[in-house]
């Protein structure tokens, strides 16, 4: 399922046999990532989500407004905390759970420290939904700082009004196909 304003970039791959996979609203699937389920196990990208040029996600779930590093590998049944940024070229073991806010780096992957960079990680989903609708019309063109202002005050609204939901939704677990 694919929400609104998500933008899958050149050669990235969906692949879905089995179950189901969600790419959520102004998510954002860079060049070459690779989406795959596991066996028994979707893949759910959350609302605002970036994930970087090469990563692999294969079965696992993202929290909204995750930023996966280019080259990352997240396996089955993993789910990464809202807010997280998962370090390029990470590798994290099937059934991995990572707190809300956090920084991952290294193979296994590992918490290296606490982040709050849930604000920026939005900003970063809403400039790529941007660029998607422009690169849709073929207008390829600079970030007016105008805009970023702009966007900024977007990411606020947005968790103003939709962070305590993302909050509860993971404390009782529910970012999950019961949803859908």
């Amino acid at each position: 399922m694919l929400e609104q304003d998500c933008s899958l970039w050149p050669y990235a791959v969906v692949r879905s046999e089995r179950g189901h996979v969600r790419i959520g609203k102004c998510a954002s699937v860079q060049d070459h990532a690779m989406i795959h389920i596991g066996w028994n196990d979707p893949t759910i990208i959350g609302d605002y989500c970036t994930v970087g040029h090469r990563a692999v996600l294969h079965g696992c779930t993202l929290e909204p407004g995750c930023l996966i590093g280019i080259g990352a590998t997240i396996m089955e049944r993993c789910v990464i905390g809202h807010g997280s940024i998962v370090a390029a070229h990470s590798f994290l073991p099937a059934g991995t759970i990572i707190p809300s806010n956090s920084l991952v780096m290294g193979t296994p992957g590992r918490v290296t420290r606490v982040l709050d960079k849930l604000h920026g990680n939005i900003i970063d989903a809403l400039l790529y939904r941007e660029n998607a609708r422009a690169y849709a019309t073929g207008n390829h063109r600079v970030w007016e700082i105008a805009e970023m202002a702009l966007l900024a005050e977007e990411a606020e609204a947005i968790l103003a009004r939709e962070h305590r939901q993302w909050i509860e939704r993971g404390i009782r677990g529910s970012y999950s196909t019961d949803e859908e």
